[in-house]
C-alpha cells in the first residue's frame, strides 16, 4: 500500500510513514481492531478462568482457552482480509478515475494552483491510483509549499499561526530546506522526475521564494539565496523577520487601543441608559 500523503510505499504495520512522518490511517485503524479483539479475548478469558474454577474442570477450562485462540486468530485474519479487501476496492475505484485525477492536476499546474493541490488528493483519493505515480513528485512538493503558506498566514499579513517561535521557526526552517532537495534522489519514479515535471518542481520553489518575500519580510534577494544556506542561517533569516513582523503587529494593535477604549465606553453608556443608570 502508498502512504496517502506522499505515496510512497507503506506496510501495514507501519502506524507512520518513514518518508514523510504522516499517520497511517489504514495501518492504525487496523491496529485498533487487533487491539480490541485482544481485549475481548483477555475478558472472555478471565471469565472462563472464574466459572472454570468453580466448576473444577481443568480440562473444561482448557478447552474453552483453546477455542477462544482460536476464534481470535479466525477473527484477526478476517479483520486483515477485510482491509485488504476494502484497500483493494479503494485502489480500483481511483484507477478507474485515472482520468479525471490527471486533468484535474493537469489544470492546477497550468494554474500555477499548487496549494491546492495537497487537499485535492486527500479528498479525492487519489493517492490510490497506481497510474497517478508521474505526479508524485510534484504533489509532494506541492504540499510542502502549503505547508510553508500555512506556516506564514492564512488570509493577511498579520494571520500566523504561532506555537512560539523557536518551534515555529525549526517547522517553517525545515519545509524551506526540504523544498530544494533534489527529487531524483528520493525513491520517486522515473516518469514522476522527467524534465517537465522538474521544471514544475522549480516553478514551485519560485511560489516559495515569493511568500517569504510577500509575507515572511524577505528581500529577494534573501528569498533567492535561501537554497544556498545552511539550517542554522535559515532559521536565523527566519527569526529575525518574523520578530519584526510580530513587533510591527503589537505597535499596530498598541496603535489601534484609543479606538477600543472609545467603543468600549460607548457600550457602558448604552447600559446605563437602557437600565436607568448614569454613565461614571
Amino acid at each position: 500500500m502508498k502512504c496517502p500523503n506522499c505515496g510512497a510505499p507503506i506496510t501495514m504495520e507501519e502506524k507512520y510513514c518513514s518518508y514523510c512522518g504522516a499517520p497511517n490511517t489504514l495501518a492504525q485503524k487496523h491496529q485498533a481492531d487487533m487491539e480490541h479483539f485482544q481485549q475481548e479475548f483477555a475478558r472472555t478469558r478471565d471469565n472462563v478462568v472464574v466459572n472454570s474454577r468453580r466448576a473444577g474442570s481443568y480440562a473444561g477450562m482448557l478447552a474453552v482457552f483453546f477455542i477462544l485462540f482460536a476464534m481470535v486468530v479466525v477473527a484477526g485474519v478476517v479483520c486483515t482480509r477485510t482491509w485488504d479487501i476494502r484497500y483493494a476496492r479503494d485502489k480500483a475505484r481511483a484507477n478507474a478515475r485515472t482520468e479525471e485525477y490527471r486533468a484535474a492536476i493537469e489544470e492546477m499546474i497550468a494554474d500555477q494552483d499548487y496549494i491546492s493541490m495537497r487537499q485535492y488528493e486527500y479528498a479525492s483519493g487519489m493517492s490510490d491510483a497506481d497510474t497517478m505515480e508521474e505526479y508524485s513528485a510534484i504533489i509532494r512538493y506541492a504540499s510542502r509549499l502549503t505547508s510553508v503558506y500555512e506556516n506564514l498566514c492564512d488570509t493577511d499579513e498579520f494571520s500566523y499561526r504561532w506555537r512560539g517561535l523557536a518551534e515555529n521557526v525549526q517547522y517553517f526552517s525545515d519545509d524551506l530546506i526540504s523544498l530544494y532537495e533534489d527529487p531524483r534522489t528520493s525513491y520517486f519514479r522515473d516518469e514522476a522526475v522527467t524534465d517537465d515535471k522538474l521544471a514544475v518542481i522549480e516553478d514551485i520553489r519560485h511560489q516559495a521564494e515569493a511568500l517569504l518575500v510577500a509575507y515572511a519580510g524577505f528581500t529577494p534577494e534573501e528569498a533567492a539565496e535561501v537554497k544556498n544556506l545552511s539550517k542554522a542561517r535559515v532559521e536565523e533569516l527566519l527569526t529575525e523577520h518574523l520578530t519584526a513582523i510580530d513587533k510591527a503587529r503589537q505597535d499596530a494593535l498598541k496603535a489601534g487601543s484609543g479606538k477600543v477604549s472609545e467603543d468600549a465606553a460607548a457600550v457602558e453608556q448604552f447600559i446605563l441608559e437602557g437600565t436607568g443608570g448614569e454613565a461614571a
